[in-house]
């Protein structure tokens, strides 16, 4: 398996999760759309492939802006970023059950590693929560 096909099939599984997520879903509702889910996880796997193994395998249609992207998701609370976080760790951890190879339990190990960065990266973002869409 390639490695971005193993993002990808991370990225989808988390993605299948969230968008019916109690608390966090209602972000997620554009993505029930099977075209608009596919486009977006074709982006959301360049993003991590480009995180996790600072290559590309498929070019970039635009640039990524994520903070910008994420601000005018009008995030609550501290809390639903948590969510996101806890539902994607235990998409790593479903995926990391699943495999024995090495370089793969190396990268759920690294992606882990990104979260944590991105996660306080958004924390300290002045008025990313409360904001209305």
């Amino acid at each position: 398996m390639q490695y971005r096909d193993f993002i990808h099939s991370v990225v989808s599984s988390f993605y299948k999760k969230a968008v019916y997520d109690i608390l966090i879903g209602y972000h997620f509702r554009k993505f029930e759309d099977p075209e608009v889910l596919d486009h977006h996880l074709e982006r959301i796997a360049s993003f991590w492939e480009m995180q996790i193994t600072q290559s590309l395998s498929v070019p970039l249609e635009k640039p990524f802006t994520l903070m910008y992207t994420h601000f005018q998701l009008g995030l609550k609370n501290p809390g639903e970023l948590h969510r996101w976080m806890l539902l994607f760790k235990q998409t790593l951890e479903e995926h990391r059950a699943q495999n024995d190879d090495p370089k793969i339990l190396e990268i759920i190990e690294y992606w882990k590693l990104k979260l944590q960065f991105f996660e306080q990266k958004f924390l300290s973002v002045p008025g990313l929560f409360g904001n209305p869409k």
